[in-house]
C-alpha cells in the first residue's frame, strides 16, 4: 500500500514538474515491525506508529517529502513539520469482505484491529466472535481465504487502491460506522522551512480534501485519540460557507454519533468544538449545530 501511495504522488509530483527527480525511498517503520510480530496495534502505542520513524527521516534531511494514510498520522505533527498537501480524497467508507453483515450467522469470526470498528460491531452484533487481525491488505485478505476469519472490515480507499475492490461484499453505513478521522485520505509532509518543496506539493492539494482532513483531524486532537481509542470523524462538503462534521465516540459501550455544523472557513475550529461537545452524550443518530 505504501509503495502504491508513494508511486502515485511521485507520478502527479512528475507530471505537474517536468523535470523535476523524484527517487522514491522505502522506509520499515515500527507499525511495519509489530505488524511482521504479529502484536495487536492495541498493544503498539498511540497513533502515528506507521509515521514516526519516516518523520524522523525527514526530519534528519534524509528524504523531503513523505507520504502517508493520513488516519496513521499522529494528532500533532513534530515540530519543524508541516502537511503541505492532501490530494482529493477517495472513499472513506469501511468494507465488509465475505458476508453482508445481517447475514453473518451468530458466532462467526470478524476480523478487524481498529478499536473503532470492534466497538460497533460488538453494539450491532453482540453475538458475534470479533477478533483482533494485523497485517496488509493481501496478508489480510490470504487470513480470510484460509479460513481464519468468516469476515474481515477494511477501508474501501486502500482496497481501491490496490485494484481490489471487487472483493467487497457491502460497504457499511458511514452514518453508523463513522470512519477513523482522515480515512481515505493521503497526507503528504515536507518540513516547514523548505519553501521549493512546498511549492511544489501545492499542484497535488485538493482544497476540500483538506479541509475536511483539517475537521477531522483538529476533533481527533482535541479528543485525545490514538490507536487505542475509538472515535470516529467525516466532514462533509462545503455547502456555501457551512461544512458538516459528523464524529463518533462509545460511552458505555455504545456507539454515539453526532453532526456539528460549522462555518466551512475554519475546519479547525468546527473539530475543536464538536469535540468539546461530546461530552454530552446521546444515543446515535443525533445532530447538533456549532455556531
Amino acid at each position: 500500500m505504501a509503495l502504491v501511495q508513494s508511486n502515485w504522488v511521485a507520478d502527479r509530483l512528475r507530471s505537474a514538474w517536468p523535470g523535476l527527480s523524484v527517487v522514491p525511498i522505502t522506509i520499515v517503520t515500527g507499525g511495519d515491525r509489530s505488524q511482521a510480530a504479529n502484536t495487536p496495534l492495541s498493544e503498539t502505542g498511540e497513533k502515528g506508529v506507521f509515521a514516526v520513524d519516516i518523520e524522523q527521516a525527514l526530519l534528519r534531511g534524509e528524504i523531503d517529502v513523505a507520504v502517508h494514510s493520513a488516519k496513521d498520522l499522529a494528532a500533532s505533527l513534530p515540530d519543524g513539520l508541516i502537511i503541505g498537501a492532501v490530494p482529493q480524497r477517495q472513499d472513506p467508507r469501511d468494507a465488509l469482505i465475505g458476508c453482508m453483515l445481517d447475514a453473518l450467522p451468530s458466532g462467526a469470526r470478524v476480523g478487524t484491529g481498529s478499536a473503532r470498528r470492534q466497538a460497533v460491531l460488538r453494539h450491532l452484533r453482540p453475538d458475534l466472535d470479533i477478533r483482533d487481525i494485523r497485517g496488509n491488505v493481501d496478508t489480510r485478505l490470504r487470513k480470510h481465504a484460509n479460513g481464519d476469519y468468516d469476515a474481515i472490515v477494511l477501508a474501501v480507499a486502500g482496497l481501491a487502491r490496490l485494484g481490489l475492490a471487487d472483493r467487497i461484499t457491502e460497504i457499511l453505513d458511514p452514518r453508523v460506522f463513522v470512519p477513523d478521522p482522515s480515512q481515505g485520505a493521503l497526507a503528504i509532509q515536507c518540513r516547514a522551512d523548505d519553501k521549493s518543496t512546498m511549492m511544489a506539493l501545492a499542484a497535488l492539494n485538493d482544497a476540500a480534501a483538506r479541509a475536511q482532513v483539517e475537521a477531522e483531524r483538529s476533533f481527533l486532537a482535541a479528543m485525545g485519540g490514538g490507536c487505542t481509542t475509538p472515535l470516529g470523524a467525516l466532514a462533509g462538503h462545503v455547502d456555501g460557507d457551512e461544512m458538516t462534521l459528523t464524529v463518533m465516540t462509545v460511552h458505555d459501550g455504545a456507539p454515539v454519533v453526532r453532526t456539528f455544523a460549522g462555518p466551512a472557513d475554519d475546519p479547525v475550529a468546527l473539530g475543536t468544538l464538536a469535540a468539546e461537545a461530546t461530552g454530552r452524550p446521546t444515543r446515535f443518530p443525533a445532530s447538533n449545530r456549532v455556531s
